[in-house]
């Protein structure tokens, strides 16, 4: 195993607590191959059978979605360490239910179920890892579901409130850029650039590029979690 593949699965809260030695030795009791996607190239495509647990080496890749309007929704973004789809390829129904996509030239650790299933017996460790892993997908899920179900102003305000403490600052740098965001969000992008200017024209935020300075997270006409 090379180091770039072995600081890969470092990144992965799978392998969270375990020594790089640890990790080699769990490697040797399995079979895996190392998968190169190109930028641009699907990785997986919605509707598609999750035939394998794969961990983002490196690169980055984009997990999105056809909303009911008929819309792209950026459901998340997954950097180095990922592992996709956790929640899938154990699953009796185990199709993709998103499309994703390399956003950079990617490379993925790629194991069978039945060789995750192995590890995950041998180190409790690993079993504590992956049940973790499933807890932070339904979390971060419920919180797509509700932020789908609200006004494009309640959206950007909790998106806001979200990146203030993820941040730990109102002075906001924006991960995305305008469409990115819109895509997040499950909207056109004119939509959230009128809410920005009508934010900015009301005092509660000022903004340049992907820069935001948040002035109030709560201003006139609602706040997040209200609809």
């Amino acid at each position: 195993m090379d180091i770039d593949t072995l600081q890969g699965l470092r990144r992965c809260p799978l392998f969270n607590g375990l020594t790089e030695s640890e990790i080699i030795d769990l490697m040797h009791k399995v079979r895996y191959r190392v998968v190169r996607c190109c930028k641009g190239e699907f990785h997986a495509i919605e509707g598609s059978v999750c035939q394998y647990a794969d961990i983002i080496i490196q690169g980055e890749m984009v997990a999105s979605m056809m909303g009911p309007s008929g819309r792209i929704i950026r459901v998340a973004d997954h950097q180095s360490g990922k592992l996709l789809a956790p929640a899938f390829f154990f699953a009796s129904d185990n199709q993709y239910p998103v499309t994703v996509e390399a956003t950079t030239d990617t490379t993925v650790f790629r194991l069978m179920p039945a060789d995750l299933e192995k590890i995950l017996s041998h180190d409790p460790r690993l079993m504590m890892n992956y049940i973790k892993i499933l807890s932070n997908v339904v979390s971060h899920l419920t919180k797509k579901v509700r932020m789908l179900s609200m006004s494009v102003r309640e959206k950007v305000i909790l998106y806001l409130e979200e990146q203030i403490r993820l941040q730990q600052s109102k002075d906001v740098l924006l991960p995305f850029s305008r469409q990115e965001l819109a895509d997040h969000f499950g909207i056109q992008k004119y939509s959230l650039q009128r809410c920005l200017n009508e934010l900015k024209q009301e005092g509660a935020i000022l903004v340049e590029g992907r820069h935001v300075k948040v002035l109030s997270c709560h201003p006139s006409g609602g706040t997040a979690g209200h609809t």
